[in-house]
């Protein structure tokens, strides 16, 4: 069955390449699909739905405001819901003061990718 996995990332800047690649760090990874293989400590939910999917991004970004120059959380909230009410990813990527925020909802199944939430499919 067709379900969306949540990850996030909050850290003070973007993690070195060694440590992207490396499926045992706890860092966001440098492909969409390499989230699948991270620490299952980074998973943070599975959705069947897209409303249930999109309701943990917007909580999730609430707290989180963009660097000044950057797009609002709206705006990034509002592409997210329409990519997900079609069935895709919904990736989700800024800098606020200090830090780097990430929150992504990948679609699973994902090509040769295990699912990283058996109990879920």
């Amino acid at each position: 069955m067709h379900h969306w996995h949540a990850y996030g990332y909050t850290g003070h800047e973007i993690p070195p390449d060694s440590q992207a690649r490396d499926d045992d760090r706890p860092v966001m990874p440098r492909e969409l699909d390499a989230w699948f293989r991270k620490p299952k400590t980074m998973l943070a939910g599975t959705y069947h739905h897209a409303d249930e999917a999109y309701a943990w991004l917007a909580k999730e970004l609430g707290g989180h405001t963009p660097a000044p120059g950057g797009l609002p959380v709206a705006q990034h909230l509002e592409h997210a819901h329409r990519v997900l009410q079609l069935g895709q990813d919904a990736y989700i990527g800024y800098y606020e003061p200090g830090r780097i925020v990430v929150r992504t909802l990948l679609t699973c199944p994902r090509g040769r990718e295990r699912c990283p939430d058996p109990r879920s499919a």
